[in-house]
């Protein structure tokens, strides 16, 4: 009887250590007094130990609890030993073997007591739930983006009706000023005005949620067909700087490469879409400093075959927190939400730029500090229609014919970025292999010509901001003195003249400038540069 009470006691303990196995729980029993533990097989397996591995002590397992754990295990056992919990339940986090940690559910109950109600023997087990904690964690990311979303959304409707309301009471209000038959000719043009500004304002916020909307169908095709990037710079740059000089904030345009090799197949629509878009936020929220725009071509490491057009848009604005830099793009995301709801907008610009970018096959990329501005970076594949161009590193592009040609560096000082466009696209046309450097002010042309000994020529604006043309021109000459300086303005009196040529300029030029007038003058310092 007590051999057969014996084999069932074992098939039972084998049965259970089965089920404990299944179940991935260990079970513990352990003398509080001594504190003395012992364990099935499992329980060290769950850290990845074997059970000659451990100790058949509480203070081991102590040591592989969590730091921030073992305050909790503490204040939980401590309750149950005072009688205050049924059970001790704790989940806390273990060291595993040569590994991180892991979460378990620790659940135990003190069995024996002395006369004083004191423990003295407590049983319990250790499940691992790490991938329950997983889940939970899974869940709770979820649970909060379906929420953030949400309130996104209903941002953005608040938004929407806002941003579309502005603009309809402007259209309808003063559309009934205009019925009032003693209003004034200037009035009835100013409320002309507003009404068209408006109608405008209302057209450009429905293209967004049309955009969006068909951009989230993932049905939109591309459409591509040969441009020149350089044109199409040109055209956006005469757009948006009305609207600079409105906020009294300094345009800029670079572009690298010449109007043949910069003509590619692209689909216009679509980076029309994504740079308005940029310069838009870039101009919104841009106070002091400047916007510059353009683009380079650079190597990509994952496609080293094929070379990339990055363009950019970089601004001395506000900035965007590193936490937000991750969600800006996303749908109804705006960083700044007072600043956003004083200059307006439905937050939609920078994940349209985004998807319109995905879809050229490219991607964009942000860097921004807090305060310090941003520069978004616009990557898409070249596509160049001359396939002939010999494009020999990413910063230096030129085709045979003008590799055997004397090469020249040119500085156009001008702070006026239009009508430094303006004398670039002339000197593009010139029969010299030129190359133009950019100086906004006098201050920085003066930097650049002792940085950069290879310009051969300065077109120097008389008329600019923290250092003029003359001052300029005269440090430029301490240490350049045979640097051709010629002086440009739009102001040519006798004096002026007298004065550009005191301070060491090699001659003068009046604006507007004719395209003869500025080829005439290139020849004849280039040439002698030549001799020289």
């Amino acid at each position: 009887l007590i051999n057969k009470s014996k084999n069932k006691l074992n098939h039972n303990n084998q049965q259970l250590n089965l089920i404990m196995k299944g179940a991935n729980i260990g079970w513990w029993d352990w003398d509080i007094p001594s504190g003395d533990e012992i364990y099935n097989k499992i329980l060290p397996e769950l850290l990845g130990y074997k059970l000659n591995e451990i100790k058949s002590h509480i203070s081991w397992w102590e040591n592989k609890i969590h730091p921030d754990d073992l305050k909790q295990v503490g204040t939980d056992l401590q309750e149950h030993f005072e009688g205050k919990t049924d059970y001790y339940i704790n989940e806390h986090r273990l060291k595993i073997k040569n590994k991180g940690w892991k979460w378990f559910l620790d659940y135990g109950q003190v069995i024996e007591r002395d006369k004083n109600n004191k423990p003295l023997r407590m049983i319990g087990t250790l499940r691992d739930i790490e991938d329950q904690k997983n889940n939970e964690s899974e869940l709770i990311i979820a649970k909060e983006k379906a929420e953030e979303s949400d309130r996104l959304k209903t941002e953005f409707i608040n938004n929407m009706s806002h941003e579309i309301r502005t603009p309809m009471n402007g259209i309808l209000g003063f559309s009934n000023f205009l019925d009032n038959t003693d209003l004034s000719n200037e009035k009835r043009r100013y409320y002309i005005n507003i009404i068209q500004n408006s109608g405008n304002q209302l057209m450009r916020i429905i293209d967004d949620i049309l955009e969006i909307s068909k951009l989230g169908t993932k049905q939109v095709k591309l459409y591509e067909k040969e441009i020149c990037l350089n044109d199409f710079l040109l055209e956006l740059f005469s757009i948006f700087d009305i609207k600079a000089k409105e906020n009294k904030t300094p345009l800029y345009l670079y572009k690298e490469l010449s109007d043949k090799e910069s003509t590619i197949i692209t689909d216009e629509t679509k980076l029309n879409k994504i740079l308005s878009n940029l310069l838009e936020n870039a101009l919104k929220f841009t106070n002091t400093g400047f916007v510059e725009f353009g683009y380079n071509l650079v190597q990509t490491h994952d496609r080293a075959s094929q070379q990339q057009l990055q363009i950019y848009v970089k601004d001395t604005g506000v900035g965007i927190k590193s936490e937000s830099q991750k969600t800006i793009f996303e749908k109804f995301s705006q960083e700044e939400k007072e600043l956003s709801q004083k200059v307006g907008g439905l937050g939609l610009g920078l994940s349209i730029a985004k998807e319109n970018t995905e879809l050229l096959g490219g991607e964009i990329i942000l860097k921004s500090e807090k305060g310090k501005g941003s520069i978004f970076y616009v990557t898409i594949p070249y596509k160049p229609v001359q396939k002939d161009i010999d494009l020999i590193t990413s910063n230096h592009h030129i085709n045979e014919k003008m590799q055997k040609q004397d090469k020249y560096t040119v500085l156009i000082v001008e702070d006026e970025e239009i009508n430094y466009l303006y004398i670039d696209t002339l000197l593009e046309n010139s029969e010299f292999n030129l190359t133009t450097l950019h100086a906004k002010h006098g201050k920085e042309a003066v930097e650049m010509c002792k940085e950069n000994p290879e310009i051969d020529f300065v077109l120097m604006d008389l008329k600019m901001p923290i250092m003029t043309g003359f001052e300029a021109t005269k440090l430029i000459k301490e240490f350049r003195h045979n640097l051709p300086i010629v002086a440009q303005t739009a102001y040519s009196t006798i004096e002026e003249k007298e004065q550009a040529f005191s301070a060491g300029c090699d001659d003068f030029i009046s604006k507007p400038i004719s395209e003869e007038t500025l080829k005439g003058v290139i020849n004849k310092y280039l040439t002698a540069v030549n001799k020289i």
